[in-house]
């Protein structure tokens, strides 16, 4: 994992937290309990920091819940 990847994941859960009105930590542990932390967000790096905000948090909140882990 790189320097960039941390960074963003830091971004998504902090965007996420802030859309979803929960706590940095509830919102990191349903992306790692779900996999998207290791099987979509740093794998797909290179594509997704490329996208806005928005897009970003709606990407991921479809995802959590499709995951069934929306916190």
């Amino acid at each position: 994992m790189t320097t960039e990847n941390l960074y963003f994941i830091t971004f998504c859960v902090g965007s996420l937290s802030e859309a979803l009105n929960k706590s940095a930590s509830q919102v990191y542990e349903a992306l790692r309990s779900s996999g998207l932390l290791n099987d979509y967000i740093i794998p797909c790096y290179d594509i997704l920091h490329s996208f806005s905000k928005e897009y970003i948090v709606e990407d991921l909140t479809e995802a959590l819940k499709e995951r069934g882990a929306l916190v």
